[in-house]
């Protein structure tokens, strides 16, 4: 991969180029999102922290970064729909990259392995990472997941007729604090989103009320006006980070109570993120702002929310895509293993709770299923196919104990058992929790948690004896110490 500032001065001496602005990105965002994210790509690669961990080189290089980015971009700006409500799952995302070099669609389809496709008239590239990519400005990609094809045959349509951005007033807000010190930003609008009904059973069965001697119609009342959610991340040597959650309704909570009903409900969301404890926290009027500096693999947890499908288009375009010799094969499968392993890594770090990070399993599953795989050994995706499913069961398996624990807490039933091969040759495992109407609700909530944890444990254990098999494995065969 080109080292970012020696194509900037290329750039800077061609007349041909510009710089992308976030108010033309801004221009091509589809209806309906409720999340945004934007980065910087300039001014966070030049970033003291960015040029010590080597965020500009090939992930050979350094696994040590947050995301990886095309290096022809200078702006990103995704924008995506989640359920707030129910599991936190992204419906839809869309990516706009802001170029400093026009990179035609047919390169694109090249690197990637996918086809040149023809849309309402349109040019797209349908990419194996199921995605689409369009190219509505010389300088401007746009990458829209799933590859929903009428989504995009609409999208397609309403831009043709309009050029009025569509992006909810909140995160257009957000996004404009990019013309100040942050090199990334992102923002969750979450107004109308919240339902009473089910804000006032998750603080019942929280104990968060009782512990903090609250009052429970003026907590639900507040919770449900929740606006949404502002983060702020300005990079220096060190990652520091500034978080504001806002409500329609005056937040009369002491800071230390509303420190802990932000970490209470990432808690409750699987989502807990390591460092955040140590943050500062006021009220200041209908808003609660906590910040503190943001450890590395938070901040990669936070991007992973958001992440596009794929972002190596460009640094392959020029590569071979029908052969590679046996050098290309073994970097490239040397890249993917150890970018496995960075983001393996990340997950072992404790967030807060040990039992609090099933969303970030998850989530992190699939950034393994969108590592870049062109001319990578073969047993080594089958490693990364079984590392991901086996996460996936990990995640599921704490989702689930926290359902047997919320059914425990209400005195109903709990689930029975699940099996699962988890697929690696080495042997499966399972879990079960008692079923029994005379199972006091405390021990059946104790019985959940310990066997989420033991399919967790259990799947580290597994995910260990492959990696030490691969590993031996690919150093054989390439003789390069993977």
């Amino acid at each position: 991969m080109r080292v970012f500032f020696s194509l900037m001065l290329s750039l800077i001496l061609s007349p041909i180029s510009q710089a992308s602005e976030f108010d033309d990105l801004v221009k091509h965002v589809p209806r309906g999102g409720n999340a945004v994210m934007a980065i910087d790509v300039a001014k966070t690669l030049a970033a003291p922290i960015a040029k010590a961990n080597g965020w500009d080189k090939k992930i050979s290089d350094s696994t040590n970064r947050p995301m990886y980015l095309p290096p022809e971009a200078d702006k990103v700006l995704a924008v995506a729909q989640f359920d707030i409500v129910r599991d936190f799952n992204r419906g839809w995302d869309v990516t706009l990259f802001g170029l400093t070099e026009s990179i035609p669609l047919r390169l694109v389809a090249r690197a990637e392995g996918g086809y040149l496709d023809k849309i309402e008239g349109t040019d797209a590239v349908w990419i194996p990472s199921d995605a689409y990519v369009l190219q509505p400005a010389e300088n401007t990609l746009v990458m829209q997941a799933p590859a929903n094809r009428q989504a995009v045959a609409r999208w397609i349509d309403r831009h043709k007729n309009s050029h009025v951005s569509e992006i909810p007033e909140y995160l257009g807000v957000a996004v404009s604090a990019m013309k100040r010190d942050p090199q990334i930003v992102m923002a969750l609008d979450a107004s109308d989103a919240p339902q009473t009904h089910r804000v006032k059973q998750q603080l019942e069965k929280s104990g968060f009320i009782e512990k903090h001697d609250l009052n429970l119609d003026q907590m639900t009342t507040l919770v449900s006006g929740l606006r949404g959610v502002v983060l702020e991340v300005s990079l220096t040597d060190k990652i520091a980070a500034t978080a504001r959650i806002d409500f329609s309704e005056k937040v009369t909570l002491n800071s230390n109570v509303a420190k802990a009903l932000v970490l209470a409900a990432l808690d409750a969301r699987q989502m807990s993120l390591p460092g955040l404890d140590s943050w500062k926290c006021a009220v200041v009027g209908k808003s609660i702002v906590m910040d503190g500096d943001l450890p590395m693999d938070s901040l990669r947890r936070l991007l992973s929310l958001m992440e596009p499908p794929s972002t190596k288009f460009s640094s392959l375009k020029d590569a071979n895509v029908e052969t590679a010799s046996g050098d290309d094969m073994a970097q490239n499968s040397l890249e993917y293993f150890q970018a496995t392993q960075a983001l393996m890594k990340d997950l072992r770090q404790k967030a807060g709770s040990y039992t609090s990070d099933a969303y970030w399993i998850d989530r992190y599953a699939g950034k393994i299923d969108r590592l870049p795989i062109l001319h990578v050994d073969d047993d080594l995706l089958d490693y990364g196919q079984k590392l991901s499913e086996t996460l996936r069961v990990m995640s599921g398996s704490r989702k689930m104990t926290n359902l047997q624990g919320g059914a425990a807490a209400r005195g109903e039933l709990s689930t029975g058992g699940i099996s699962y091969d988890s697929g690696y040759g080495y042997g499966n495992y399972s879990y079960s929790t008692p079923r029994s109407r005379e199972t006091a609700a405390g021990n059946d909530r104790a019985n959940a948690a310990a066997s989420g944890t033991a399919v967790k444990l259990q799947g580290w254990n597994l995910i260990d004896n492959a990696t030490t098999e691969i590993r031996r494995e690919m150093t054989k065969r390439y003789n390069l110490q993977f």
